[in-house]
C-alpha cells in the first residue's frame, strides 16, 4: 500500500499556477492548521497587492465530486459549512479534476448551497473554470467598504499581534530583484519562538511596483512598525552590499539589504513590531472578546 499520495499537493500546486500565473494575483498556503482554510488569495492591481482576500478550500480529486449533467456535485459536513460561512473572509470552494487537468471553484454563501436530509451539497456548474478570465466573479465576491475590508485583515492577523504582545518575533526574508522595472522576489513570514526556533508561516512570490520594500510591508502590515534583523545582519551582512549601494544609502535608509547577489537580487531580513494601531486594536479584540 502507497504511504504517500502527491495528489492533495498536486492540486494546491495546479490552483496556485492558475492564481499566479493567469490571474497575476497572490496565492499563499495557510501551513498553520486552519480547520478547511488551505491559502488566502490576494487580489493583485497594476503589480501591487490591494489587501482583498479570499479565502480557499482545495479538493484534489475527482472522488471528491460526484458528476451529474448539471456540473459536479460535493457533499459537506455542516461543521465546516458553519466555519466557511463565518469567516472573516469570502470562501470559495475550488477542485482539482486531474483526469480532466481542470480546476473548478464555487462560492461559498447561504444562496449557493443546498440542504441535504444529512448536510449540505453545492454544484459547480461544469463551465466554473478557474482561469486567467476568473477575475472579475472572483472580485465581486469581496463585500464591503474599504474600511470593512481593512478591518477584516486586521482581524485575519490578530494571532500574529498576540504572538508579538507575548513575546514572540515575527521575521521577514525578502528577496528584491532590483533591476526590474517589475520588482518581484520570494517573501517569506517566519515565527521566531523564544527558543530562537523558526517557522515559515507565509511563504510566496510577490510582484509589485511602484513602492520600495518599506512601502510595500506597511501596506501588508499596516499594525507594525518595521526594521531590519539587527543580530541577522551582524552576522550575515557582506560587502557584496557595495556592489549597488553605499555607506550614504545605508545610513539614510531604514531598509537596506544585508547582501546583493551578482548586483542583480538584494536579501532582506527584516523584524516587525507592534506600532500604536497593532497596539490599539489588541485592546479592541480584548474589548469584544475575540
Amino acid at each position: 500500500m502507497s504511504r504517500y499520495n502527491p495528489t492533495e499537493r498536486i492540486g494546491i500546486n495546479a490552483v496556485e499556477s492558475v492564481v499566479v500565473r493567469d490571474l497575476g494575483w497572490i496565492f499563499r498556503d495557510q501551513p498553520v492548521c486552519d480547520q478547511g482554510i488551505d491559502a488566502h488569495i490576494e487580489i493583485v492591481d497594476d503589480g501591487n497587492p490591494t489587501g482583498k482576500l479570499l479565502g480557499v478550500q482545495v479538493k484534489s480529486g475527482s472522488s471528491h465530486f460526484k458528476k451529474t449533467t448539471q456540473g459536479y456535485v460535493y457533499y459537506g459536513s455542516l461543521v465546516h459549512l458553519e466555519y466557511w460561512l463565518s469567516y472573516s473572509l469570502p470562501v470559495i470552494l475550488v477542485g482539482y479534476l486531474p483526469e480532466e487537468d481542470k480546476v473548478i471553484w464555487a462560492p461559498i454563501t447561504k444562496s449557493s448551497i443546498e440542504n441535504t436530509p444529512k448536510n449540505w451539497k453545492i454544484t459547480i456548474p461544469k463551465d466554473c473554470v478557474l482561469t486567467g478570465m476568473s477575475g472579475e466573479p472572483l472580485r465581486s465576491l469581496i463585500q464591503g467598504t474599504p474600511q470593512e475590508i481593512k478591518y477584516k485583515n486586521l482581524l485575519l492577523n490578530l494571532e500574529n499581534m498576540k504572538f508579538l504582545d507575548r513575546g514572540g518575533r515575527l521575521l521577514i526574508y525578502k528577496e528584491d530583484w532590483i533591476n526590474k522595472s517589475l520588482s518581484r522576489g520570494r517573501f517569506e513570514l517566519i515565527k521566531q519562538d523564544s527558543d530562537g526556533k523558526e517557522e515559515v508561516i507565509i511563504s510566496d512570490f510577490h510582484w509589485y511596483t511602484g513602492v520600495s520594500v518599506e512601502q510595500l510591508v506597511n501596506k501588508i502590515y499596516p499594525w507594525a512598525s518595521v526594521g531590519i534583523d539587527e543580530l541577522y545582519y551582524d552576522m550575515h551582512e557582506d560587502e557584496s552590499f557595495y556592489s549597488m549601494y553605499s555607506d550614504s544609502y545605508k545610513q539614510s535608509h531604514k531598509l537596506y539589504p544585508y547582501a546583493v547577489e551578482c548586483g542583480e537580487v538584494a536579501y532582506y531580513r527584516l523584524e516587525l513590531s507592534l506600532n500604536t494601531l497593532g497596539n490599539s486594536f489588541l485592546k479592541v479584540a480584548e474589548h469584544i472578546g475575540e
